[in-house]
């Protein structure tokens, strides 16, 4: 697959958790990707996806939200695959995904543009992001056949490439809007800033694959170059060694984050990255701790980490 297949596959293993987040990412895919079918005087949401396993995926969220039949129909033409929502449940989707406006007496309109009420938790703000990633996003590395980095949305409506630009904006992401055709097109071409994105969309796989392309292509190395630029040949240890290095990075990037660590968590941050290849146990014996101990210090780095890309 290519990167970008990658980076939507990656979206899948960090599907959000929470109810509103939920809410929020379906609300993102079925804006962009979803239509309704009317038959027989009852109306259907439908959504259609790429392939089986995203379909299956929406399925679940779906599931998780309405105790609905959700009906699964292969598009053996195209490969793709269509989620459908029974009727009843429909409706209450397109009200409560904001698609619609209407209450129990009937639907009465599209609602254009990002969902306002659902995107006011920050989370919420990041989840419809990875939804517009998913069916809508793209990035771009040099290869054969494209010497530069690129990352892109793409849109059908203008207003809400609008709306989308001004989101991002607000998550320190900064886009510029082009035109192809009809369609609208929000774009990055910076590497270092498409690599932020990657890191605040959780996805530290394709981060990291990211920096190994751009450290490989430019000596650009932060990282121990054995760790990032053979990720195909990672084993466990190496690959949470790696994650870790990218959270440390995280920290030291974020203005205050690293210092405000406790003196502990500061050494420990200093021995992974100066020992980036070493076990858990070899680097427990190097800092004179427990395994558990250096393995809930090792958590809590990852999660201040997190922490910072969701207040970026």
């Amino acid at each position: 697959m290519s990167f970008k297949d990658d980076v939507r596959c990656e979206i899948l293993d960090v599907l959000p958790r929470d109810i509103c987040c939920k809410k929020a990412f379906l609300s993102a895919v079925a804006r962009t990707r979803g239509s309704i079918e009317l038959s027989r005087g009852r109306l259907n949401l439908a959504i259609a996806l790429e392939d089986t396993e995203r379909a299956l995926q929406i399925i679940g969220l779906i599931k998780d939200l309405y105790p609905a039949d959700v009906e699964l129909i292969p598009d053996r033409k195209k490969g793709g695959a269509s989620v459908r929502m029974a009727s009843g449940f429909s409706k209450q989707a397109l009200i409560e995904l904001e698609l619609m406006r209407g209450d129990e007496s009937g639907l009465e309109g599209f609602i254009e543009g990002v969902p306002q009420d659902l995107l006011r938790k920050e989370c919420c703000r990041l989840a419809y992001f990875k939804g517009l990633m998913l069916t809508s996003g793209s990035v771009y590395v040099p290869d054969g056949g494209r010497s530069g980095y690129h990352f892109e949305l793409q849109f059908d409506d203008e207003l809400l490439a609008d709306d989308v630009m001004e989101l991002l904006s607000d998550m320190r992401i900064n886009t510029r809007m082009s035109e192809r055709g009809e369609k609208r097109l929000l774009y990055v071409k910076d590497k270092d800033e498409i690599l932020d994105i990657l890191i605040k969309l959780g996805l530290s796989n394709s981060a990291l694959t990211l920096k190994g392309i751009i450290d490989d292509r430019e000596s650009a190395n932060d990282f121990n170059r054995s760790i990032i630029c053979e990720t195909a040949n990672y084993d466990k240890t190496v690959t949470a060694s790696a994650k870790q290095i990218l959270a440390i990075a995280r920290l030291k990037s974020t203005e205050g984050a690293f210092d405000a660590l406790s003196p502990a968590l500061k050494q420990t941050a200093d021995a992974r990255v100066q020992y980036p290849e070493a076990t858990l146990s070899e680097l427990a014996d190097i800092l004179g701790v427990s395994k558990s101990c250096l393995n809930h210090r090792l958590r809590k780095l990852v999660e201040l980490a997190e922490e910072c890309a969701g207040d970026a």
